[in-house]
């Protein structure tokens, strides 16, 4: 015995199947995470940059002018 489905039946599976996929995006950001996570000269970066934050070593930016004095 066949079981019948409607269109409506059917696009609500893909949009479940849809939901559970992975997007370009989705995939662009895990290979920025790894690439950032495997490269220990920007993880020794951010580690410090943490200590700066936790030490209170920080400047606010509040305009580009600022940001360009900073360089």
């Amino acid at each position: 015995m066949h079981e019948s489905a409607t269109i409506q039946d059917v696009y609500e599976a893909l949009k479940r199947l849809e939901e559970k996929m992975a997007t370009r995006e989705d995939i662009e950001a895990l290979v920025d995470s790894v690439e950032i996570l495997s490269n220990p000269k920007t993880m020794e970066a951010l580690r410090k940059s943490e200590e700066d934050i936790k030490a209170g070593r920080i400047k606010a930016i509040t305009s580009v002018e600022d940001m360009l004095t900073e360089l």
